[in-house]
């Protein structure tokens, strides 16, 4: 059977070198066979030379059609409609587009296509790409006007974290709040973005991944900066067909890849950060204006990132976890893996669009959007669920699960796709010293994995890995675990501040130290790491929902949180006051500018109280009579 390769060769013999112009030099064309027969090589032209290199990684330009196309368009004088027959999907290195057409010229490729810059404007504006409903409702692209001056750091205005018996803790939450207010920027001219935000402080560009962690530490201050106003920008970079790249350059607002570059996108976590967003601030208004950006990205990557069964793929940098050993050789390419996070993402998207949907009224996806969660959720327990084991893999083209154990596996509990039985046995593992349990919690990677090192996502400890496993687990009622695990996760990053004077990119498993490689003074989403887990699963304070406050107590110290934001403008003062042991009774007192639900937990203990504006003193016998 005749192959790209063997059509490759065929072109070398007869290649003219007077089809080159003199002043082509150093240019490349990738070429692509899709699966399943997947080949992908490379023509590197220098001068009058021209050279066969496997792969697409030199490549300027990268093009995937048939085998049809190709021996069509390879033979010196034959032609191919590339828009027709074949797509870009991506460039490897930017280039000049000058140059990329004149090496399509060399090989008598006709595209039928405008001028291109492929550097700047979307791939699918400029292949007349249809929209994709509900694309077209995206009004974030609206002109921006001016931005208001960013505010500075003042402590007076944020919430107080209240921890006596541990200053370490306090003393890494004001550093992160301090460095995050330094990371604030308003948009550069010409950059198209729409609004102010917090710079992930790791290089030119802001990342999707990363702005969403940082959100979610940021709704803490929503009343002093509109954290959560930085995905705008990236709405507002929507392609009409619903992509969104993952990586936007900050000052000319460029995507870093074009579409169809397996690296460009995910993971995909909008609707989740959204929906806590929601939770917090009960801001209706602003679920009913992104809904149809959610829905329409969630159709690309449905279209753009599936395999024929409906489960999803990703690639090593596009998933987050760059460098993870789950799938072989995988850190731009899919290798026709089924992904497991990717699929579970997926899943929970499906959810909470869901939900989303029931409270802005747009239950017109409700079918589709719970057809395929049932599908996410069958490809899951069937397909990526190892029984031997007990845990969720990622799937070779051969069927064969991946021996790797990773992080990326709690997005099924987090979505519900495990059940009971499977949950507990997911979560076993996180227990487990010889797994996840680790001297630092939790690794990314278990340390009962083939490639186990601790080296960035072979094993590292990453804020926002935690916080999600952390939110799965308290979604399925393991508070203790929770607990246990924040405590040791947030001791850990405190000891290492404490060392270093700076929080880190990401921690080492094995030991009290920074992870290798990892960012210092990175906030970034290690806020999470100084301000979320803290209040939420150490302090134990939680909203469930617009009028309703957990509080989880577990401490012994005097601890709390000062001028706790409710949402709308309110706010509260929770402390718990000392006591000799876990088992004595708390005495609290709480300060309300509004009326609110108050659960309060203590360990075997479960009490619920509507407390009015004011001040109150509550001992839990006074808990006792008012029930």
């Amino acid at each position: 059977m005749e192959t790209l390769h063997d059509l490759l060769v065929d072109l070398l013999k007869h290649f003219d070198p007077g089809a080159v112009k003199p002043f082509f030099k150093g240019a490349a064309v990738g070429l692509m066979v899709p699966p399943p027969s997947f080949e992908a090589w490379t023509l590197r032209l220098d001068g009058d030379q021209i050279a066969l290199v496997e792969g697409l990684e030199p490549a300027e330009i990268i093009i995937q059609a048939p085998l049809s196309t190709f021996r069509a368009a390879l033979v010196p004088g034959g032609e191919s409609d590339i828009q027709r027959t074949a797509h870009i999907v991506g460039i490897a290195t930017p280039g000049d587009p000058a140059v990329i057409q004149r090496v399509l010229d060399a090989f008598h490729i006709t595209t039928h296509l405008p001028r291109l810059d492929l550097r700047r404007a979307p791939v699918s504006e400029q292949f007349g790409l249809p929209l994709r409903y509900p694309a077209g409702e995206n009004t974030f692209g609206n002109a921006p006007g001016t931005f208001a001056p960013l505010p500075a750091y003042d402590p007076s205005r944020l919430p107080a974290l209240i921890a006596d018996d541990h200053p370490d803790w306090v003393a890494m939450y004001d550093y992160a709040w301090r460095t995050a207010f330094a990371n604030l920027r308003q948009p550069a001219p010409g950059s198209g973005f729409v609004a102010s935000y917090i710079d992930p402080a790791f290089n030119d560009a802001i990342f999707l991944w990363d702005t969403c962690f940082m959100t979610m530490f940021g709704r803490y201050a929503d009343h002093v900066f509109p954290f959560i106003r930085a995905l705008d920008n990236f709405y507002a970079k929507q392609h009409p067909d619903g992509f969104i790249c993952r990586e936007i350059t900050m000052a000319d607002g460029i995507d870093r890849f074009t579409p169809h570059d397996p690296r460009s996108t995910g993971p995909n976590i909008l609707a989740w950060t959204e929906w806590i967003h929601y939770q917090f601030s009960g801001d209706a208004d602003r679920l009913t204006r992104v809904f149809p950006v959610l829905v329409a990205y969630h159709n690309w990557l449905r279209d753009w990132r599936t395999w024929p069964d409906g489960s999803y793929w990703t690639t090593g940098l596009a998933s987050g976890m760059d460098n993870q050993s789950r799938v072989p050789d995988a850190q731009w390419h899919h290798r026709h893996y089924c992904w497991m996070d990717t699929t579970l993402q997926q899943a929970l998207d499906c959810l909470i669009l869901r939900e989303i949907a029931a409270v802005i009224g747009r239950t017109e996806f409700n079918a589709r959007l719970q057809a395929e969660y049932d599908r996410l959720m069958e490809i899951a327990n069937t397909r990526l669920w190892d029984e031997v084991s007990g845990f969720y893999y990622d799937v070779a083209p051969d069927g064969r699960l991946s021996p790797v154990k990773s992080i990326g596996a709690y997005w099924g509990l987090l979505a519900g796709v495990a059940p009971p039985e499977r949950a507990a046995r997911l979560i076993a593992h996180l227990d487990d010293p010889a797994s996840f349990n680790r001297p630092h919690r939790i690794p990314a990677q278990s340390a009962d994995s083939p490639g186990y090192d601790g080296e960035y996502w072979r094993g590292g400890v990453w804020p926002p890995a935690n916080y999600m496993v952390l939110q799965a687990l308290e979604r399925a009622g393991q508070d203790d675990l929770a607990h246990a695990i924040a405590r040791n996760h947030v001791d850990a990053v405190a000891q290492v501040f404490a060392q270093t004077g700076t929080l880190w990119e990401d921690y080492a498993p094995e030991q009290i130290a920074p992870g290798w490689p990892a960012e210092p003074n990175f906030v970034g989403w290690t806020g999470i790491s100084a301000i979320n887990i803290p209040i939420e699963y150490v302090i134990g304070l939680r909203h469930a929902g617009s009028n309703r406050l957990v509080w989880d107590i577990r401490l012994t110290g005097r601890h709390g949180v000062e001028r706790y934001p409710l949402g709308s403008g309110h706010f509260a003062d929770l402390i718990c006051d000392a006591r000799p042991t876990a088992q004595s009774p708390p005495h609290l007192t709480v300060r309300l500018d509004r009326a609110l639900t108050l659960e309060i937990r203590w360990p075997g203990h479960l009490y619920m109280i509507e407390l009015q504006s004011g001040r109150h003193s509550l001992g839990l016998i006074d808990v006792i009579k008012r029930l």
